[in-house]
């Protein structure tokens, strides 16, 4: 039996000329790990983790061996940090105002999309700033911030893969 199902995913543009977007892959958690190590490694093995973000279905790349900037084979369940909800917000809303304040619509889809997910998580993780030799040789130098956190909600079975950054 598969520990990790795809379920859906979101994506939330900026349209302000600044090339942000947040892209949420929701996944639903079919056999519950041990603990949440192994199910962020659960994740990192997933097909749909295999995406570098340059387009709507780089995802479908399954030979990939890429996940944004970085080669898969320099992640790891510890290349992230366990942080509370307050920070997982201040990494959004920090990022997200970063050049002006978003603009009602765009506020709007990251408070229904991303904003209420980080407040119903019983776990939030981000991914740690690596290293440039995790970078890919090919692709790591395209994208411009890169901020991840996975959101793991016990209650409600669910997991959130949540990028946020630009091109």
């Amino acid at each position: 039996m598969e520990q990790l199902a795809f379920d859906s995913a979101t994506f939330v543009t900026f349209k302000d000329r600044t090339d942000r977007w947040v892209d949420v892959k929701h996944f639903q958690v079919c056999a519950r790990p041990e603990d949440d190590e192994q199910l962020l490694t659960t994740l990192i093995s997933h097909e749909m983790y295999r995406d570098d973000y340059l387009g709507s279905d780089s995802w479908k790349d399954t030979g990939s061996s890429v996940h944004g900037p970085y080669r898969l084979d320099a992640l790891s369940a510890t290349a992230f940090e366990g942080i509370d909800q307050a920070t997982a917000f201040a990494t959004i809303r920090t990022w997200a105002e970063k050049y002006r304040e978003p603009s009602e619509t765009v506020a709007q889809d990251l408070e229904n999309e991303v904003l209420q997910l980080i407040r119903t998580a019983t776990s939030c993780y981000r991914l740690k700033e690596l290293d440039e030799a995790a970078r890919d040789d090919r692709l790591g130098w395209i994208l411009g911030e890169f901020h991840e956190l996975v959101l793991i909600d016990q209650h409600g079975g669910s997991l959130s893969l949540i990028v946020a950054s630009d091109d």
